[in-house]
């Protein structure tokens, strides 16, 4: 039997041991946008009866094939999951087949979007606000429904819900802020910023400056990034700063990069330098491709992608065999991605 290529693992990968390594399989399945994995992830959505399956929807959009629009209204209608209503898993996977359809031009099940914000559903302003305000305006239902998302929407009339203590969903509810913008979603972001989970204030500052970059915006997202007392949020103050021109920001995320102990943090910083495409950079990722921690090896290896390095390449073949199966399967997509780039 002859080896698999890059591709090929991915694969056979959405027919892993693990779930969510079947759904990272899907989602870098989806970033790589070939279509010839329409088939396998179809598969994979109807079967599977995890919510991490959503995965595999919103890849299933990434390819732009219209003909996963059936099996996806199928699944708006009867999601196949093991609920569990603390979770929403049921609402969320039907939620990310309906999006889906929209990013396909297919709005025949946004009503069931519309049910969700009629409800006041955090499925729907939280868990999905960024994906819809993401997509085209093209369709009549979507620009519908991105009008019910707004700044009082988000901000929940019940003062001790969850979409205020929560730092997952506040994190999300940054983002959103973040995309509608305007003086009201920044005034909002800037109470974030002081949250008391360091995710929610990185996140604040992100969709801060991506707003509005304004002078005072700026300030207080240096301050951020010089006093902030978690590494998280100082890395990802700094990363925004840096996304902005601000060059010398990159060195401190590098230094973090190297120095951080706990590995999430150290993780978020190579994932920063990756997304800078910062190539002076890339000496210090490809030394975390060694790391002892696997998300750290992983986020670096996807990195190297994203900067370009000489080295990513053979760091990607290295990868390969991992103990981590997780980093395997991003270093077996980087390869692929380089097979598609050949084949053009």
């Amino acid at each position: 039997m002859s080896e698999m290529t890059p591709f090929e693992m991915l694969i056979a990968a959405l027919e892993a041991p693990d779930r969510y390594d079947q759904a990272d399989a899907a989602r870098l399945l989806g970033e790589l946008g070939r279509r010839e994995a329409v088939g396998p992830l179809l598969r994979y959505v109807t079967e599977s009866r995890y919510y991490c399956k959503a995965a595999g929807l919103h890849a299933l959009a990434r390819t732009g094939d219209v003909s996963a629009c059936p099996a996806l209204r199928g699944l708006v209608d009867e999601p196949n999951v093991v609920d569990d209503w603390f979770w929403v898993d049921g609402r969320a996977v039907r939620a990310a087949a309906a999006v889906s359809l929209l990013a396909l031009g297919d709005d025949s099940r946004a009503d069931y979007l519309a049910e969700l914000a009629d409800a006041g559903d955090d499925v729907f302003f939280c868990f999905y606000g960024p994906a819809l305000l993401r997509l085209p305006d093209r369709l009549p239902a979507a620009r519908d429904l991105k009008a019910r998302i707004t700044v009082e929407a988000v901000g929940d009339p019940v003062p001790h819900s969850v979409r205020h203590t929560d730092p997952a969903r506040v994190a999300l509810k940054a983002e959103v802020l973040g995309l509608l913008a305007g003086p009201e979603a920044c005034a909002a972001l800037g109470g974030l910023m002081r949250f008391h989970s360091r995710y929610v204030r990185g996140q604040a500052a992100v969709s801060l400056l991506g707003a509005d970059p304004s002078d005072e915006h700026v300030r207080l997202v240096e301050a951020m990034a010089d006093g902030d007392p978690a590494d998280f949020a100082r890395v990802k103050a700094s990363y925004v700063l840096a996304a902005l021109g601000r060059r010398d920001r990159i060195a401190p995320i590098a230094e973090a990069a190297s120095r951080l102990d706990d590995p999430f943090d150290r993780a978020v910083a190579v994932e920063c330098l990756g997304l800078l495409a910062a190539g002076d950079t890339a000496e210090v990722v490809e030394r975390q491709a060694a790391h002892a921690d696997p998300y750290v090896r992983q986020c670096a290896v996807e990195a190297l992608e994203r900067i370009g390095a000489a080295a990513a390449e053979p760091i990607a073949r290295r990868c390969l065999g991992d103990e981590s199966p997780r980093v395997r399967l991003q270093a077996a997509k980087l390869l692929a991605a380089r097979e598609g780039e050949g084949r053009r």
